[in-house]
């Protein structure tokens, strides 16, 4: 065995965090698998060992963002932790995203500072291209997260969604320092999915959208199967954009063996909510330390029942923020893009995942959401933005814009940089917000 790591100097307290805990699993339980693939089960041992035989590899960099290929197997586990014993953050992608757009993105992060200890990277398409954001916030090693979205120490997880996710190699890593096994698997089909949560006694389980229409539509071809494979699973986790009542479908199939089935809202800046145990399908929870709010155009909250922008923030900071500005204090709002109504208990209800497309400038010309944004973007003063779409009096839809900037922007001088740049909004859909002095 190796003997114990110390990660690079420049490393978070959260990295170090990983990196112990990794070694002591190594340690006290070397023998447990890891990581099932379609190849083979990897030992705690021999993922500690092979991580340390990645990092004599690779050649030395200063980056601290490192790109790491997702590939359904141990190897995306073993080349993140060699990420990790140097001190570095790593962002898994996905095979085709190519080389010239990633490089261009990290050149973004190189500066990423500490203080709100990042511990994960990922690649998202925003203001027309691809920008970086770091997990911080929650620490992975911290049980409180896990243990919210039913993963258990010693447990087993059945991953079959791409592991370049950001909430799926979330929960991997997760389970990993649970000291439990996760099992991965290149493609989805119904029977292998059951045949695989027997083999291998797989105790929690997460279905995208699709696979949860393809387990139900063969379910009549698989009806021997069903009880027995999900005789072992407590709990199977599948988006909140699943219909409701595909969700409560797939609920009644399973009941009869125990397993529960839980909607999760992750959004690509923080983990929202659940749906509860026994309770309307519809509707979900917010996790621990998460606080949800739906706002109007203008960025007052709205009443209980009236549709507006989902916000949240978070007692531990937001879980995730743009590599290339400040980390996000607890307690700072953020905004999901996306359209929900809260009920009098502060339980969530979607009602539309993304912002509308395009937008009605004030002479009635249709602009694209994404020239605005790159507009936006452009503006020096101009630290962070939201774009809100939302239908006039006449049914039109209209661009309500919210800015944030450390100078004192006016709402006409915010609409007349926007029309320069071919993205015209009326100064009353625009509201500033200072925040002071970089």
């Amino acid at each position: 065995m190796t003997s114990t790591p110390v990660a690079a100097a420049a490393a978070s307290t959260t990295v170090r965090d990983i990196v112990a805990r990794f070694h002591d699993l190594a340690v006290n339980q070397p023998d447990r698998a890891a990581v099932i693939d379609a190849h083979r089960a990897t030992t705690f041992a021999d993922l500690w060992r092979s991580a340390y035989e990645h990092v004599a590899r690779q050649q030395p960099t200063d980056r601290l963002v490192v790109p790491v290929l997702a590939r359904p197997t141990a190897a995306t586990i073993i080349a993140a932790l060699g990420v990790w014993l140097g001190g570095g953050i790593p962002m898994p992608v996905p095979a085709t995203a190519r080389a010239k757009f990633i490089d261009a993105a990290i050149q973004q992060a190189d500066n990423v500072g500490h203080w709100c200890q990042p511990w994960r990277a990922h690649l998202r398409t925003e203001h027309g291209g691809r920008r970086v954001y770091v997990a911080g916030g929650e620490p992975p090693t911290s049980p409180r997260f896990a243990d919210a979205i039913g993963l258990t120490a010693g447990g087993t997880s059945l991953l079959t969604a791409p592991l370049h996710v950001a909430a799926i190699f979330d929960t991997a890593v997760r389970q990993l320092l649970h000291g439990g096994t996760v099992v991965l698997r290149p493609e989805f089909s119904p029977q292998d999915w059951l045949a695989t949560a027997v083999e291998t006694g797989a105790d929690w389980a997460v279905l995208a959208a699709g696979q949860v229409m393809g387990l139900l539509q063969r379910q009549e071809t698989l009806t021997e199967w069903l009880p027995f494979a999900t005789g072992a699973l407590r709990r199977v986790v599948v988006p909140a954009a699943v219909p409701a009542v595909n969700i409560g479908y797939l609920a009644a199939v399973t009941a009869r063996t125990g397993a529960t089935v839980t909607a999760w809202y992750h959004a690509p800046t923080y983990d929202g909510a659940l749906s509860q145990p026994g309770g309307s399908h519809g509707s979900l929870t917010p996790l621990p330390g998460v606080h949800l709010r739906t706002v109007d155009p203008a960025g007052r909250p709205t009443l209980p029942g009236v549709a507006g922008l989902i916000e949240a923030s978070s007692s531990s900071g937001a879980t995730a923020h743009r590599a290339d500005q400040p980390c996000t204090p607890a307690g700072t709002w953020r905004t999901s893009g996306d359209i929900g109504t809260l009920d009098q208990d502060g339980n969530l209800t979607l009602r539309r995942l993304e912002a509308a497309r395009h937008y009605l400038s004030p002479d009635a010309a249709t602009v694209g959401v994404a020239v605005l944004r790159q507009a936006l973007a452009a503006h020096p003063d101009i630290t962070s933005h939201t774009i809100y779409v939302v239908p006039d009096e006449h049914g039109q839809r209209r661009a309500h814009i919210r800015v944030w900037t450390h100078t004192a922007l006016t709402p006409a001088a915010v609409a007349r940089h926007c029309a320069t740049h071919r993205s015209p909004c009326a100064p009353e859909h625009i509201t500033v917000t200072t925040t002071g002095a970089r």
